[in-house]
């Protein structure tokens, strides 16, 4: 089935900020034709007013649901569980493809209409000479003489007009050709200097973060199990969780969220140990310092400080 336009999803508030992005259920990028970090336009209907953001596919977000930022929601002037409309930004690529065909179009039209025309008064001039040589027929040979001066005058008429015709179609799409060509070489470049490896950016940063860590003295107080979380963070979330976790005594123990009787509850209604702290919360690529109010669900990465006996008993209620 062909991927589709437009979409509209209800609105979920993000508890962080989102920084241009916002989070679909992964069924969406099949459903809108698109990769991720591919441009969305958010719409409202209502008041035509509308965000650009970048698609990231979670599968822990909602189907039917986006979740967008505060400062996405102001700007729309929207709130949560309202419906917004999905609009896929084609990429550059595709605009100048577009542009491209219109353009020939028109030129391919224009290049017609001028050929009809001159096609037109060629078939008018040998009308008007082949009246006049029948009417002269019985005439001498000089009125023959100007007759065929006449005709090689049209036929001179005609080809000077065709040739203007030619040169006035060279000179009108000129631009247009030059512009595609600029347009396409400009596109080509950026699309070269876009597509530099992110990957290994991201791969590069993670380890660094790692490696900050593990040279403070956090890393005798973190589990082996921390390693692998660790590495998936995105530049700057590394500096967030050291915060985090140096304020805090005791051991440091990740669990991943897996108990239906955890998920989807505040932290404030959690029985934890008294000796026992969340730290932070590692949901996907992002670092989350809780609150009270901040919610579990399940896939989350919570990181403990407390003792290991404590630790041990948190790790069941939450593992299930």
């Amino acid at each position: 089935s062909y991927p589709m336009e437009e979409v509209k999803l209800k609105i979920r508030k993000r508890a962080v900020p989102s920084h241009g992005r916002a989070r679909l259920h992964t069924s969406m990028l099949s459903q809108l034709g698109v990769q991720e970090g591919a441009k969305l336009e958010i719409i409202n209907e209502m008041s035509g007013k509308s965000v650009t953001v970048t698609l990231f596919a979670d599968s822990m977000v909602e189907e039917g649901y986006i979740r967008l930022s505060e400062e996405d929601l102001a700007s729309l002037g929207m709130h949560e569980e309202d419906t917004v409309t999905i609009k896929r930004k084609p990429p550059l690529t595709e605009q100048i493809q577009k542009e491209a065909g219109e353009a020939a179009e028109r030129v391919t039209r224009e290049i017609g209409e001028v050929g009809e025309k001159v096609k037109k008064e060629a078939g008018e001039a040998a009308e008007r000479i082949s009246e006049g040589i029948e009417k002269a027929g019985d005439r001498a040979g000089e009125t023959v003489e100007r007759f065929k001066r006449e005709t090689l005058d049209a036929a001179d008429s005609v080809k000077e007009g065709a040739t203007k015709a030619y040169g006035r179609i060279v000179e009108e799409t000129a631009p247009y050709t030059g512009r595609v060509e600029g347009a396409t070489k400009e596109a080509v470049a950026r699309i070269k200097e876009e597509v530099t490896p992110v990957t290994e950016r991201v791969e590069s940063a993670a380890k660094e973060a790692y490696t900050k860590i593990a040279e403070s003295p956090l890393k005798e107080r973190i589990s082996k199990t921390a390693e692998s979380f660790i590495n998936k963070l995105k530049p700057g979330e590394e500096a967030k969780l050291k915060g985090a976790l140096e304020k805090r005594k005791g051991r440091i123990q990740t669990i991943t969220v897996k108990s239906d009787a955890v998920a989807d509850k505040l932290i404030k209604e959690l029985e934890l140990p008294p000796e026992v702290v969340i730290s932070a919360v590692q949901r996907n690529e992002e670092i989350i310092i809780p609150k009270g109010e901040t919610r579990l669900v399940k896939g989350d990465i919570v990181y403990l400080v407390g003792k290991d006996d404590s630790l041990s008993e948190c790790a069941k209620m939450m593992e299930g």
